[in-house]
């Protein structure tokens, strides 16, 4: 495969994932206004309040300063949570794996810019050459100096 063939596969990847993000976020907006207009037509609240009572459901924030009261709006709650938490968690998650994707994109392409030099010494190599280590003169040196002892 070409290099050129591998860029525009990756570009086409990424579009995807914007794809992805938009369509996500369009249904994360609609299950939040839906919600509100639920709210406020059933527990006749405020669309403000109802959007801010679906935005801390959602978000599982849950002040505890609104709550339904009717049966129904209980009932549409308990599957508004489970939908409307598992909608923004699948969002939240589609945007982190793309900023991943993204930076390791960026890392990839800063790896194959570099020049990686082949060092032949080991690291244990270079703190004997540091400090002048040569254990053969130090072992002669120490024979030599129990011979003069002697």
């Amino acid at each position: 495969m070409k290099k050129e063939d591998l860029v525009k596969m990756s570009h086409e990847e990424h579009q995807a994932y914007h794809r992805r993000i938009i369509y996500v976020m369009i249904m994360l907006m609609l299950v939040l206004f839906g919600g509100a207009t639920f709210y406020h037509y059933v527990e006749k609240w405020s669309y403000l309040d109802s959007v801010y009572f679906s935005a801390s459901t959602i978000t599982t924030v849950g002040y505890g300063d609104l709550h339904p009261v009717t049966d129904l709006g209980k009932f549409f709650t308990v599957i508004y949570l489970f939908t409307g938490v598992g909608i923004a968690l699948y969002a939240l998650s589609l945007m982190a794996s793309h900023f991943v994707e993204v930076r390791e994109e960026s890392w990839l392409e800063r790896l194959e810019k570099t020049k990686i030099r082949q060092h032949t010494g080991t690291v244990w190599g270079k703190i004997k050459d540091a400090f002048n280590y040569k254990p053969g003169a130090l072992v002669r040196e120490y024979e030599n100096s129990i011979k003069r002892k002697k």
